[in-house]
């Protein structure tokens, strides 16, 4: 992509927390030196809606005739750091946060630690991290809001149910049930029970057996309450969705319409890429790699990483042959279940590989297998973020082609 011009600057992240009289909170690990960084935006339709805005009356005053104005939705926002020194495959690494989030996961932890996106810089690596297509800096369609507004106080409440989309958040008890641990007891609501970590003597799952302990998680859940903070609504749903007469079901949500399509766009725009997905954005990822092969530019796609994400081939229109030059990096932590779709996708591209019929090579990684046990949904923030980042990075180091020399 073109870069306009710095001079090279050395990025010293002394970012701070508030505190009073304390020294400053270093959150990165040192200077790093950059050549370029920024953000843009792709992709994004106009529309042209008489709800677009709310005609504003003086008190006491009925409002104005609405108007027809023109807004831009489906927008992906990215933002980007290129260091001055590369090292690795040399190809840019693209990140993609899951539901209820923001590219804001990737950045720093909850405890003030660096995230992977400063970290693979450090490391050498372009990296892109986006706020996926009407999330965060994304923007979302708030015409749809106030048309389904205008139509209740119309008294029109069946049509304005039907316009009004549901966005979902996790609750932050919600977060740390399905990620960290329980609320207890069994039944009780967040305002009349407890929330206990797992692997904790009120687990009741205790501490589980010598082969298959059940430790605390990693993740710094003294400040779980920073975590909560970034948790957004899924306001993607304001947006339509889209029809893949390829994929399995043919009826595509928004989130799996507007990312995926911008994805490929950022992909073209870097003239290739590593795509590292996480959860919810997991399927987006395989959607991304269809739309590429549609456009004919497959070869783009340098690597997928999935991090506890969806693996489905079939739902997003694709088979293990579009895999034979595309590295494949499957990733589980510690609580999730193993995911057989998974596992069948990345035999089936290691098979092709041992028929001769593709050169990837695919993989399972599962952490807790490895010993590294406690790691949570959302590693990226866990304590050990880092060493499972050098992972990531090792293995595209070892499987990823070279980027040629320019």
């Amino acid at each position: 992509m073109p870069r306009i011009p710095l001079a090279t600057a050395v990025l010293v992240a002394a970012a701070t927390l508030p505190c009073h009289g304390q020294a400053p909170k270093r959150f990165m690990g040192g200077p790093v030196t950059i050549e370029d960084q920024g953000s843009f935006f792709v992709g994004g339709v106009t529309k042209v809606s008489e709800y677009a805005a709310v005609p504003g009356a003086p008190p006491g005053q009925p409002p104005p005739p609405r108007t027809p104005q023109q807004i831009t939705i489906g927008q992906m926002y990215v933002q980007f750091e290129i260091p001055a020194r590369r090292s690795g495959p040399g190809w840019p690494v693209i990140m993609v946060h899951g539901s209820t989030h923001t590219g804001a996961a990737l950045e720093s932890t909850p405890d003030g630690r660096e995230g992977w996106y400063p970290y693979f810089v450090r490391k050498g690596v372009a990296t892109y991290v986006v706020d996926q297509s009407g999330r965060g800096r994304s923007g979302f369609d708030q015409s749809v809001l106030h048309e389904a507004d205008a139509l209740l106080a119309a008294g029109n409440r069946d049509a304005a149910g039907a316009l009004l989309p549901t966005m979902q958040r996790i609750t932050d008890n919600g977060a740390y049930q399905a990620w960290f641990g329980h609320l207890l007891p069994a039944g009780s609501t967040i305002a009349t029970g407890k929330l206990v970590p797992h692997g904790s003597p009120e687990d009741p799952q205790g501490t589980g057996t010598a082969d298959e302990p059940h430790v605390a998680p990693l993740f710094p859940l003294a400040a779980v309450d920073e975590y909560y903070k970034q948790l957004v609504p899924n306001a993607e749903a304001t947006l339509p969705g889209s029809i893949c007469m390829t994929c399995m079901p043919q009826e595509l949500s928004p989130a799996n319409t507007w990312t995926p399509q911008n994805l490929a766009t950022l992909v073209e725009r870097l003239g290739g890429a590593i795509v590292a997905t996480h959860s919810q954005s997991g399927i987006m990822g395989h959607h991304m790699v269809r739309i590429l092969k549609e456009r004919g530019h497959l070869g783009l796609v340098k690597g997928l990483i999935t991090i506890e994400g969806g693996c489905s081939f079939a739902q997003s229109g694709l088979t293990a042959a579009d895999f034979d030059a595309i590295p494949y990096l499957a990733l589980k932590g510690d609580y999730t279940a193993t995911s057989p779709q998974c596992q069948e996708s990345v035999d089936a591209i290691n098979a092709r590989r041992a028929q001769g019929q593709g050169t990837a090579y695919a993989e399972y990684m599962k952490l807790d297998e490895r010993g590294m046990l406690g790691v949570t949904h959302m590693m990226m923030l866990d304590s050990n973020n880092l060493e499972i980042a050098d992972l990531m990075l090792e293995w595209v180091g070892e499987h990823v082609p070279r980027a040629p020399r320019h």
